[in-house]
């Protein structure tokens, strides 16, 4: 049984559809106009709308674009508009404003039956879509859980757009006790990237449990991603090996930005990629990517991903560009939480929402 939702400011209509909808087994929800119905609509979830035009308070066309507004997943339903206008324009309308189809009024049963079948055959198959999309998502969620995971001085902050993120953070210490940290950012973001990432961190930490040097690690991701997957998926990566008893930090940047490094609120720009993503080439030459800097205690060591970088404000500026420096320096000085960060980003491109996976990391030395 479906639930559907008949928004009509006829009542004789209202109830020839109620009678109708209920003799084939569905459940239904009344509403006279469009504001009762976005009302419904958010309190109820149904699972398809029957939608009328011109309506007083508020008519279909406004109440259709309320829904597509503020709705998402399973709180986006199909509408089927039912309407006596003619004007080719005005139905034209009905798809523009966020509908899914209509019929005219007054309408034939058979054809209603058939168009309501075909849409909820569809919901049927989009709610099973959904429910096979969180079981794969909480397998991927509980593989990138790793206990090999050592967080040591390290803040993180990642904020991914779906439940499953395309970044990537591993953390841990070889035999020496130097920490290698990997900061990876997959293409794209959501599920087809987070499904990479186990694939990555199996390798990074058995091979450091192994001892094997940082450029071999490197070799065998690159070769797994070019091997393995398609060609359109790579991963930008920025590997650091910090050896704190030496004082220096050796960083491999294939693909990402500038790393920043903090001392007494003075901040030196690191080495920015040498090198395409991992996965593009067959083969990379490490030692050639390699660049080591001094360090010294009490350093604040900062990498990113592209989300935060490319967060764009409504005249096209990148946050990068001039304001992301900044941000990092108040970070360094204030030791701010790193979700101080989100509002920043958020006020700065003038929406909430924020249109990539954002990863941050302060490694202190």
């Amino acid at each position: 049984m479906h639930t559907i939702l008949i928004v009509d400011d006829d009542p004789l209509a209202r109830m020839h559809l109620d009678r109708f909808l209920k003799r084939e087994g569905h459940a239904t929800l009344l509403a006279s106009n469009g504001q009762e119905g976005i009302e419904l609509w958010r309190e109820f979830s149904p699972d398809l709308i029957l939608m009328d035009v011109m309506m007083p308070v508020m008519n279909g066309y406004d109440a259709t674009r309320g829904i597509r507004a503020n709705g998402s997943g399973s709180g986006m339903p199909p509408v089927i508009f039912l309407t006596g206008v003619e004007d080719q324009e005005l139905l034209a309308e009905c798809l523009h404003c966020g509908g899914d189809d209509f019929l005219s009024k007054p309408f034939n049963h058979v054809i209603l039956r058939a168009r309501l079948n075909a849409w909820l055959r569809r919901v049927e198959m989009a709610a099973k879509i959904a429910m096979d999309r969180e079981a794969i998502e909480h397998v991927i969620l509980k593989m990138r859980q790793d206990d090999r995971f050592t967080p040591q001085s390290m803040r993180i902050l990642m904020t991914p757009v779906e439940t499953t993120t395309g970044d990537l953070v591993l953390s841990t210490l070889d035999a020496d006790g130097a920490q290698l940290v990997m900061l990876g950012d997959f293409t794209g973001h959501g599920l087809a990237a987070a499904v990479c990432g186990p694939l990555v961190s199996d390798i990074f930490y058995g091979m450091v449990q192994r001892g094997f040097p940082s450029r071999e690690i490197l070799t065998a991701i690159n070769d797994k991603i070019h091997g393995r997957l398609p060609v359109d998926m790579f991963l930008t990566a920025c590997f650091l090996l910090l050896d704190r008893k030496v004082g220096q930090v050796t960083i491999y940047n294939a693909g990402m930005h500038p790393v920043h490094i903090f001392r007494d609120g003075i901040r030196q720009e690191g080495p920015a990629s040498a090198h395409t993503p991992l996965g593009i080439l067959p083969e990379i030459n490490f030692s050639r990517l390699e660049q080591t800097l001094p360090v010294e205690a009490g350093d604040l060591i900062y990498i990113y991903s592209d989300g935060a970088y490319e967060v764009q404000s409504p005249a096209g500026e990148y946050f990068g560009t001039h304001k992301l420096p900044h941000a990092l320096y108040v970070l360094a000085q204030e030791q701010k939480p790193l979700e101080w960060l989100l509002p920043v980003l958020t006020q700065f491109q003038e929406n909430e929402k924020l249109p990539d996976d954002i990863t941050l990391i302060e490694l202190k030395v």
